[in-house]
């Protein structure tokens, strides 16, 4: 029966690439492959680990007229998670899978429902996170409005506890004291094109995580609200991304920020930035909670490629970042090589015994195109420690302060 199985799949996938040259049918086809150095606990005393991660990607897109439809399946793995050559790890799943009505009611509507991906701006709010070897999707419906701007409206679901009722009967449901939570997330994005030069994003989310009747977790309703704003003259780039947060903890209210401003000069194959980030954290009042949560963006292209400020306000301990920065990027003419420098400094927001430093940061990035779609990548970073790095680092046999250190090698192809 498996054999016949993987005999039907093997047939109909072979029926199907033959139709896509036939029918315009679109294969899509990712790979990233990456193995990483990691000496981040500030100890030159302990040795570095060691990673490798794999994730392959493969979708199906098909049109008929105003009706559209992507699959896209995925797996993911880190090597040697198995702990056996004979095992066999469930990995594989619907990283996509939604259906797009466009013109709806002869209109310019579009519908988009499913699991897919969700990418606004620059990714700092709404980010697919490429960079990790799963990536973030979403289940749930999008609105898309088109004229003289763009409008996004979408209904998204976070997590669902609740196990799917296919057959209703007396007892099954839970009681009102024993309901299961889940969480959602409502919201709108818009892009208002003033001019060739000139961009406006409003947006607004709503979260809500429902509380659990044991109350290990907190209930959220957070509401956030921003404004980007995106300027291009000549050489010249300039980004500003600001939103606040407010709503309530449990019975806590919320009132957090972010800011951040960026200004970016390109000429012939280089390119030199500088920029700011503020994020807020805590009070030690406790009156009010005052960190600000980047939930759902792809937080490794702000806060540092080595990834000690992923999961903010955790990462911080709740004192907010600000994060200072410089880059550099060039590329020589007519060459397949690139590369970037980018410095950060990192401080809180808010001090914690008087410190205010985390450290500072160097990555470096050299890329290599190979071919159309196919890129090898280095990077190396290194982590000079602050006073507060250090003290989230210390254990009970004694000091991390030394300087921590990571590299990775990366292959990354598509194929669309």
């Amino acid at each position: 029966m498996k054999l016949a199985g993987s005999l039907i799949i093997a047939i109909i996938f072979l029926s199907v690439l033959t139709s896509a040259q036939e029918e315009d049918w679109k294969i899509t086809g990712h790979l990233q492959l990456r193995s990483e150095l990691d000496g981040r606990d500030f100890s030159n005393a302990t040795h570095p680990l060691t990673f490798a991660s794999l994730r392959t990607r493969l979708g199906l897109q098909k049109s008929f007229g105003r009706l559209g439809f992507f699959v896209q399946a995925q797996d993911s793995r880190v090597f040697g998670e198995e702990n056996n050559t004979l095992v066999n790890h469930s990995n594989l799943d619907l990283h996509q899978g939604y259906v797009v009505l466009s013109d709806i009611f002869e209109s310019p509507f579009s519908l988009q429902a499913g699991r897919f991906e969700m990418v606004y701006g620059t990714e700092r709010f709404f980010g697919a996170v490429g960079w990790h070897y799963v990536g973030r999707s979403w289940d749930g419906a999008r609105l898309r409005i088109k004229s003289s701007f763009n409008l996004d409206l979408f209904a998204l679901t976070y997590t669902e506890s609740q196990s799917y009722v296919g057959n209703a009967v007396a007892g099954i449901y839970p009681s009102p004291s024993e309901n299961v939570p889940s969480s959602s997330v409502y919201g709108f994005w818009s892009s208002i094109f003033i001019d060739e030069m000139n961009q406006l994003d409003p947006f607004f989310y709503y979260d809500v995580f429902r509380l659990k009747p044991d109350g290990i977790n907190l209930a959220v309703s957070r509401y956030t609200a921003g404004l980007n704003y995106f300027l291009r003259h000549g050489p010249l780039a300039l980004t500003f991304e600001g939103a606040y947060q407010f709503g309530k903890l449990s019975t806590t209210d919320i009132s957090a920020y972010l800011l951040s401003l960026q200004v970016m000069y390109s000429q012939n194959n280089w390119k030199a930035a500088a920029g700011a980030d503020i994020l807020s954290g805590n009070n030690t009042d406790g009156k009010d909670y005052n960190s600000f949560h980047p939930a759902y963006g792809t937080n490794h292209k702000f806060y540092g490629y080595m990834d000690y400020f992923i999961n903010i306000p955790a990462n911080t301990k709740f004192l907010g970042l600000h994060d200072f920065y410089i880059s550099a990027g060039y590329n020589p003419s007519g060459s397949k090589f690139s590369g970037s420098l980018v410095l950060h400094h990192f401080a809180s927001n808010k001090k914690l015994v008087e410190e205010t430093s985390f450290g500072q940061e160097i990555d470096l990035t050299v890329s290599y195109s190979f071919i159309k779609g196919t890129t090898l990548s280095w990077g190396g970073s290194l982590f000079l420690p602050g006073e507060i790095m250090k003290t989230f680092y210390r254990t009970t046999r004694g000091e991390r302060d030394d300087p921590a250190f990571w590299s990775y090698l990366m292959i990354s192809t598509a194929i669309e």
